[in-house]
């Protein structure tokens, strides 16, 4: 293409660039930018975003910001998905308070309006260190900002609260996102049913998943993980083994974490060869085998031999 004359316009190249970030073929996009910079091709916006995404998807940061200054430069009008990007690019590299830096320059200096996929990776950047009272205080300035929260939201700040133990919060989330009219989710389940399993609370795990039932709404792989793990951390493998024949009866195949949570009961009751038989299981029926699974099975036999 950058031996043809006349040279193809940026709307072809951008094409291009298009399909190569598809592939995320990362690298080739920014040499092939750079390339229809020496031959005169001018980026447009939508070049100019390509190019930011490649930055962020590769951990160049500074780069990444570079370009959104050749938006000012250039005179380009910058659009609430630029700013996102760069939101994405800072949280997924966990620097949450740079996000929250731009995320505030964005607002106060009016350049655009953030909407729900803004508040709603910078809240997910929250909720991943563990700063669910500044995820909470995002979720209140939603609705003063004009823009209603989805069931991403709720369901990124209840699974983070489920899984710090603040299962009343959790539930008064719960509640307050059913009021708005937002129909909870099998992830939404999950999440809470994981929250009261961390503080034992079985009676209400069972409660959740009848709720769940007679809503429609049925338990996945996750699920059931979830009620497996947390039984096997409590010595309950026999009720775990239960809880896994209903999976297969349901149709639902164990994957590698539910048998990691088998292993790992075992392994806690000192019961190596069972452990084994479970591992044996897992890699019979085609499971991923991966380093955690291993380490279970070598730290249990440590522990055991001690």
């Amino acid at each position: 293409m950058l031996q043809r004359r006349p040279l193809p316009s940026v709307v072809r190249f951008n094409q291009v660039l298009g399909q190569l970030v598809k592939l995320k073929q990362f690298e080739a996009v920014l040499s092939l930018n750079r390339q229809m910079g020496l031959v005169g091709i001018a980026s447009d916006a939508y070049t100019l975003n390509i190019t930011m995404n490649c930055y962020c998807h590769l951990n160049q940061m500074e780069y990444a910001l570079s370009v959104l200054a050749h938006f000012f430069k250039l005179g380009l009008h910058i659009t609430v998905s630029t700013f996102n990007t760069l939101i994405h690019g800072f949280v997924l590299r966990n620097r949450v308070a740079d996000a929250a830096r731009l995320f505030s320059k964005m607002v106060v200096g009016g350049h655009c309006q953030p909407d729900v996929v803004t508040f709603s990776i910078l809240i997910k950047g929250f909720c991943a260190i563990r700063n669910n009272t500044a995820a909470i205080q995002l979720l209140g300035k939603m609705e003063a900002n004009g823009c209603e929260p989805n069931i991403i939201t709720y369901n990124t700040i209840i699974d983070s609260l489920g899984k710090d133990t603040l299962v009343d919060q959790a539930k008064n989330l719960f509640a307050e996102m059913i009021g708005r009219g937002i129909a909870p989710n099998v992830v939404t389940y999950t999440s809470l049913i994981q929250g009261v399993c961390n503080i034992g609370n079985w009676k209400e795990a069972t409660r959740l998943l009848n709720e769940m039932a007679s809503q429609g709404i049925f338990p996945n792989v996750f699920t059931f993980s979830v009620l497996i793990d947390a039984l096997c951390k409590e010595g309950r493998v026999m009720q775990a083994k239960s809880v896994v024949q209903i999976m297969v009866q349901r149709g639902i195949e164990p994957n590698t974490i539910t048998y990691s949570s088998l292993m790992d009961g075992h392994c806690l009751r000192g019961e190596m060869d069972e452990a084994k038989r479970v591992f044996d299981l897992m890699v019979a029926k085609g499971s991923v085998v991966n380093v955690q699974s291993c380490n279970i099975l070598i730290n249990g036999q440590a522990e055991k031999d001690r």
